[in-house]
């Protein structure tokens, strides 16, 4: 009886635990500056913020229309208008000489090395972090969460793809190598544990003193920029 408890207390303080750092987070994060401008300064409707954070992600190799319809689950005729309405306003343009038409964001918005990617390569062998932490690293906050999933998804010049996987530690069940689109988040694993991370036997989790936090992330960000 007594365990019983003592393990569900466990449970909940950790829960707690985590969410206080996610907010805390939220409060004090300051995002790494870029050579462009931030399209989360631009007051875009949901899905059109959506699309400009996909659009983010995949850098200049970008999307086309029906890509974009699957990828943020929308119908691909209001995505095509949605995409005409971004591109009107300077936000996204087509990519010349593409049929069918791919989209990317318009110069001004588009960083010369995807800062997301750049952030995720900091995180070395035997080590991981969250979706969150790298949008947190990047821009203040985690609404870029579900961008860096699909960029670690879908772009094969992701790096290290493994050591980004969700808060607290839990491999997306999804999760699938660029290769192929067969989740396959076993092989996730395995990856870490040939690096050296240790995972806990019940939870099934990637354990915390492998984590990079966000933090942590731009202070080797800064580490860098003062070396280069």
């Amino acid at each position: 009886m007594h365990n019983a408890l003592a393990e569900l207390l466990t449970t909940v303080g950790t829960a707690c635990l985590r969410c206080a750092e996610e907010l805390r987070a939220l409060e004090d994060a300051t995002p790494i500056r870029t050579t462009s401008d931030d399209v989360v300064d631009l007051n875009l409707g949901s899905r059109q913020q959506e699309i400009a954070e996909l659009l983010r992600a995949v850098g200049e190799e970008g999307y086309r229309t029906s890509d974009v319809a699957r990828e943020i689950d929308y119908n691909q005729a209001n995505t095509h208008m949605t995409l005409r309405a971004l591109q009107t306003r300077g936000v996204v343009e087509e990519i010349p000489g593409e049929q069918p038409t791919k989209w990317r964001l318009a110069p001004r918005y588009r960083p010369t090395a995807d800062p997301y990617l750049r952030i995720a390569s900091l995180v070395g062998p035997g080590e991981w972090t969250t979706y969150g932490d790298v949008s947190i690293a990047v821009r203040g906050d985690n609404r870029g969460a579900r961008a860096v999933g699909r960029a670690a998804a879908k772009l094969d010049h992701f790096p290290n793809p493994h050591r980004v996987i969700n808060a607290g530690g839990l491999i997306p069940p999804g999760w699938h190598h660029t290769d192929n689109d067969e989740p396959n988040p076993d092989e996730c694993r395995r990856r870490l544990k040939a690096e050296g991370v240790k995972f806990d036997r019940e939870s099934g989790r990637a354990l915390r003193e492998f984590y990079v936090p966000w933090d942590e992330l731009v202070s080797r960000a800064d580490g860098l920029s003062s070396t280069s």
